[in-house]
């Protein structure tokens, strides 16, 4: 039998995790009903690997209230009080993807390129020249860059931060998707969907391992593995490869979707000679902000990526 593995994304701390593996499950179950599929996965199918609150208790060390995109979005002076706060290596982090966001969206149409995203800081310069040109950036997000705020863009980045440079955070979130993988029965093989930053985590974890069960699909909607940032932490720890054990890897991404910035195509992830290749999709996700995996709408219809028959296809055709 193959097994279903989620991994969800950003932000979702304090959420309800039966709660959320049934919005994945709903939207999923509409995606392959579109594409055709009569296979309706139940939560008995299904690891839903949840982290949210793991993360979030790792990263604040459990002295602070959890940093919501929504509690952001509530205080206006949150923002700049939580930059201050950050270390010189996550805020040059955090930098150098909120200008990759704002040079991209720079180049769509209607929108004028924000001279300042150009604007350079020197590597030696560190604390309040440093907090000064993250704070000017994120507010170019917020005039100039449609679809995503400042708010959602910063906590994005600093759970992306914490799992790549944070070992602790790393080796408690990781165990979490090998026993899943692993899973009651040793040697099932197992369809993987790992959403944003959950498909950090599933690469890191695959592509790390020395053996275990087979992976016929690894399903990476709205993946931010191409953004340069991110992707030159992972070299730099080892070569980027195509995971061993993987079937067959599937990056649907919708352009709007500043969060994920780039598809995975070999010029922005680039795979040694002779592996398989990363299927890149292009979208339409119709969720507010382009970037979610399951958005209940009004009229009980499902959108986000997992609804859409494009990416739940290859889910069904792998399970059956």
């Amino acid at each position: 039998m193959t097994r279903l593995v989620l991994v969800h994304g950003r932000d979702l701390d304090g959420r309800d995790r039966e709660a959320l593996e049934s919005q994945w499950l709903g939207a999923l179950g509409a995606g392959l009903a579109a594409a055709g599929s009569a296979l309706r996965p139940t939560d008995d199918d299904a690891s839903f690997v949840y982290y949210g609150d793991t993360l979030e208790r790792l990263v604040d060390g459990g002295a602070a209230p959890p940093v919501t995109v929504h509690a952001l979005a509530s205080d206006p002076a949150a923002l700049p009080r939580l930059v201050g706060a950050l270390p010189d290596g996550e805020l040059r982090f955090v930098l150098d993807v909120v200008r990759e966001v704002l040079a991209t969206a720079g180049h769509r149409p209607g929108v004028a390129p924000p001279a300042a995203a150009e604007s350079v800081v020197a590597e030696g310069v560190v604390g309040d020249a440093l907090v000064e040109a993250l704070v000017g950036a994120l507010a170019l997000v917020d005039r100039y860059v449609p679809g995503v705020s400042a708010a959602v863009l910063l906590t994005l980045t600093r759970d992306v931060y914490a799992y790549l440079h944070d070992d602790a955070v790393r080796r408690v979130i990781d165990a979490g998707l090998a026993d899943a993988l692993t899973g009651a029965t040793s040697g099932e093989p197992a369809v993987v969907v790992a959403h944003s930053l959950g498909s950090v985590v599933a690469y890191s974890v695959l592509a790390g391992r020395a053996s275990g069960p087979e992976v016929p699909l690894l399903l990476t909607p709205g993946s931010p593995l191409g953004i340069r940032a991110v992707r030159e932490v992972l070299a730099a720890r080892a070569p980027l490869v195509f995971p061993a054990g993987v079937g067959r890897w599937v990056s649907p991404r919708d352009p709007r979707d500043l969060l994920a910035l780039h598809d995975l195509t070999p010029d922005v992830f680039p795979l040694p000679a002779g592996s398989p290749g990363i299927e890149a999709r292009r979208v339409t996700n119709r969720a507010p902000g382009f970037h979610a995996a399951a958005y209940p709408l009004d009229d009980g219809a499902w959108a986000g990526y997992l609804a859409l028959p494009e990416v739940a296809g290859p889910v069904g055709e792998a399970l059956t």
